[in-house]
């Protein structure tokens, strides 16, 4: 990837987006595990309120989507667990596996909850998108209409874990979806499953949630939401 300070075009703000969430990222990475004496916490401080103060003035409003999203193809690129231009995100790299998903991923101490090992509201974060995107996958759209997750084992930290899921279930509108994760060094072994339903909303309801939400042209996104096909029915 290169970075360009040439934002004229969309490709080269998505490049120099992703440049800054990667940089970002590494700087949260070590926030979170660094043993640095204050006079260089207090350095560090006054870097990020500098860099704070060179984004804040032009935040995009709430009923915007991001200019660099690809809602044609479901890409959200500020998505808390799978998007690359989010620095809280991994971000999960999704594929195919044979009628379901896969992800592998690497927790690093943000995401530390018992000492050394993941956070278990992590967990259900993770769960929850790679079982969303197994729908998505499999051709549905919805919002979660629960989740439950059982927790086997505790899942380290710095180990590579895989993530899969798939649909189950598809009736009308609602789509079930399971999921489990295992690590790599592991694979037979389930540190934790987890099973969702996904609804998708009414055309009224949908309407209700997103009529009001546009692209940075001021172009409505709602169409580009959802199946309409799937949304009368069941």
């Amino acid at each position: 990837m290169t970075t360009s300070s040439d934002h004229g075009t969309e490709g080269s703000r998505l490049d120099a987006a992703l440049d800054l969430s990667a940089a970002v990222r590494a700087v949260l990475v070590a926030t979170s595990a660094t043993e640095a004496d204050s006079a260089r916490l207090v350095e560090a401080t006054t870097l990020a309120r500098r860099i704070e103060g060179l984004l804040a003035s032009d935040l995009r409003p709430l009923d915007t989507v991001p200019s660099i999203d690809d809602l044609e193809h479901g890409i959200r690129y500020f998505n808390p667990v799978s998007g690359a231009a989010n620095p809280m995100a991994l971000p999960l790299v999704f594929e195919t596996e044979g009628d379901g998903i896969l992800a592998r991923a690497t927790f690093d101490r943000r995401f530390e909850g018992p000492p050394g090992h993941l956070h278990g509201g992590i967990i259900a974060l993770v769960f929850d998108e790679i079982l969303g995107q197994a729908n998505m996958t499999g051709g549905g759209w919805g919002m979660t209409a629960y989740l439950n997750s059982t927790y086997r084992r505790a899942l380290p930290l710095d180990v590579e874990l895989v993530l899969h899921a798939r649909v189950t279930e598809i009736d009308g509108r609602k789509t079930t979806v399971t999921g489990w994760i295992s690590t790599a060094a592991e694979p037979e072994t389930r540190f934790a499953e987890a099973s969702a339903l996904f609804v998708e909303p009414r055309p009224e309801k949908k309407a209700g949630y997103f009529s009001t939400l546009t692209d940075s042209e001021g172009r409505p996104v709602e169409a580009r939401l959802g199946r309409p096909d799937r949304a009368t029915a069941g």
